[in-house]
């Protein structure tokens, strides 16, 4: 199942590689949003803000090319994307208002020609999809109704699938985006609580569930494409809200409610997950996200300074890279891709 895109982001994280000269950082009181300078990898400083109409929430994306960042946040329009054809610099591409009333995640699809958007409120469908095949403007191109509301969204590395992740049962949905600008259902699965987190893993073949009680991680197989099962699950110490893998697949990095807020598992082999270290954050793990290059981890937390990167040059460690103190939580982060 594995495109060129999953073949670059494996390499990278091989060693080398980009890493991340950008990171898009939604956080919850004004601007609402902060663009901060990683060209130094392992340094962090301030690039950019860029004032939301309200809180910024999880979820930013980089387009593919990184030249525009998708944010959905909690205050009509609900979604706004930022161009950054300037690298370090945000200024308005677009809008769009969402049916609901607060815009929860976005994802690009790998051409970049695509955005998904969840979010919740009121506003059946609670799932929309962008049409961004002219960059930095957006249009209509589908929707689907979720049995609740969408808190989580993510594409397969080929593009052909859309997970998603909502408030009320079956609580995951995958999605056929096999026609591009399009989508129907795939499968469903059934998972317990809330699921704010779906990631797939860089080949496509695993996603990552997290979610709320129990606090559990949900790993599903995905090696037959449209279809999902059960192989295997972790348990936190609390509600997941953030979960990434890194680019070489061998990692799941999630964040959650409870002490030590931080834990990265063990994916190198497929299909299973173990402890291979925490670290201790200031307060609950909002979002996570690796560099490109997999020597980084970008947390954003509840507690001051509500941004920690975490260095992750030696696999299956990390330590202290460096801090940055927002206005508040950092709900939502993203690596640019370059």
């Amino acid at each position: 199942m594995a495109d060129l895109n999953t073949l670059l982001a494996t390499a990278a994280g091989a060693g080398g590689g980009p890493s991340g000269s950008y990171i898009a950082v939604a956080h919850g009181l004004t601007p609402f949003f902060t663009l901060l300078d990683h060209t130094t990898p392992g340094s962090l400083s301030l690039a950019a803000t860029y004032t939301l109409p309200g809180t910024g929430n999880r979820f930013p994306s980089f387009s593919p090319d990184g030249n525009y960042i998708a944010v959905a946040h909690l205050t009509s329009p609900y979604f706004t994307l930022l161009d950054h054809t300037t690298p370090g610099t945000v200024s308005l591409a677009a809008t769009y208002t969402l049916a609901g009333d607060g815009g929860t995640g976005t994802a690009f699809s790998p051409s970049g020609d695509y955005i998904a958007v969840t979010f919740g409120g009121i506003g059946v469908p609670f799932f929309t999809l962008l049409d961004h095949t002219t960059p930095g403007s957006v249009s209509l191109a589908a929707t689907y109704t979720l049995s609740g509301e969408g808190q989580s969204v993510s594409f397969s590395p080929s593009g052909d699938y859309i997970a998603v992740g909502n408030s009320a049962s079956p609580r995951f949905t995958l999605l056929d985006h096999t026609t591009p600008g399009s989508v129907s259902l795939a499968t469903t699965y059934t998972i317990a609580d809330t699921v704010y987190a779906v990631p797939f893993s860089p080949s496509g073949d695993y996603i990552a569930a997290g979610n709320a009680g129990p606090f559990t991680t949900t790993l599903l197989d995905h090696t037959t494409p449209g279809t999902v099962s059960l192989a295997s699950t972790y348990t936190s110490p609390g509600t997941r809200f953030g979960a990434a893998f890194s680019p070489d697949g061998d990692y799941l990095a999630t964040g959650h409610v409870n002490a030590p807020y931080f834990t990265l598992l063990d994916h190198t082999t497929p299909g299973t997950l173990s402890l291979a270290t925490t670290y201790t954050l200031a307060g609950t793990g909002r979002a996570i996200a690796f560099s490109p290059s997999g020597d980084y981890i970008a947390v954003g937390h509840s507690t001051t300074p509500f941004f920690t990167l975490l260095d992750h040059t030696t696999p299956g460690t990390v330590s202290l890279a460096a801090t940055y103190t927002l206005p508040s939580t950092g709900f939502g982060v993203a690596f640019s891709p370059n």
